[in-house]
């Protein structure tokens, strides 16, 4: 018997990226996987994780169809324009506040009823290695994942009496389609120079460590802001000797 046979898990995010890892990962392990995105989906329509209505309705679906919700991963995410604070337009602000952390709300707003039926709820946020080491010209989407690690931390305190536990991954720079269309082989560089581990990461990576926060070995770990990113956050490289 495969790991999590027979689980339920809502991804968002799904179609690209660390989202669309976590779908195979899952599957991999024998979950039935509900891949929301805001393009579709071969399990879903469009859903707009920002729009709690939509949200909302789709999580309906699950419900009629499943009954329940063992497992959501949040990982439906946007970037905008990397800009000093000064320079930043305020849509700017309102759009990644609306996806990365209402998005994050409504998703987890909804599911909640449903996972309440499972006998191991877990929730795992993606938030980013810039919402512990804030990174230059990225203040909006920054403070936007600040704001999911917190997230993270709060709901882990409301909904430990129902036994949902709830953690989230920084991931450090990983190989996405978000990632890499704003890569240059300069800072691709400048990246690999500056991370320990000497290298970007793939989204395999991040999804092999979102399914084990989110997997019965887990069962103890809950509010955990987990960076997952080649040791940045520990500190600066070794220098040569």
């Amino acid at each position: 018997m495969k790991e999590l046979e027979g689980f339920v898990v809502v991804v968002t995010g799904a179609a690209s990226g660390i989202g669309e890892a976590c779908v195979t990962a899952f599957e991999d392990r024998g979950a039935n996987v509900v891949a929301w995105d805001l393009t579709g989906t071969a399990s879903a329509g469009p859903v707009d994780v920002s729009d709690s209505v939509a949200v909302r309705a789709a999580a309906e679906q699950v419900r009629e169809k499943f009954g329940r919700v063992d497992v959501l991963v949040n990982c439906a995410g946007v970037i905008t324009a990397n800009l000093p604070l000064q320079e930043v337009n305020p849509d700017d602000f309102q759009r990644n506040f609306s996806v990365n952390v209402m998005g994050v709300v409504n998703t987890s707003q909804a599911v909640y009823p449903l996972m309440s039926q499972s006998s191991h709820g877990a929730i795992v946020n993606v938030a980013s290695q810039a919402a512990l080491v804030c990174l230059p010209s990225q203040s909006a989407y920054s403070a936007s994942k600040g704001a999911v690690a917190a997230l993270t931390r709060a709901s882990a305190i409301d909904w430990a009496a129902e036994g949902i536990r709830v953690n989230a991954v920084c991931p450090g720079f990983t190989a996405t389609p978000m990632a890499m269309g704003q890569m240059t082989p300069e800072l691709d560089a400048a990246v690999s120079r500056r991370v320990p581990l000497g290298r970007i990461f793939q989204p395999s990576e991040m999804a092999e460590a979102i399914v084990f926060l989110a997997s019965p070995r887990a069962s103890a770990i809950t509010g955990v802001v987990l960076p997952v990113d080649g040791g940045w956050t520990a500190g600066e490289p070794a220098l040569p000797m």
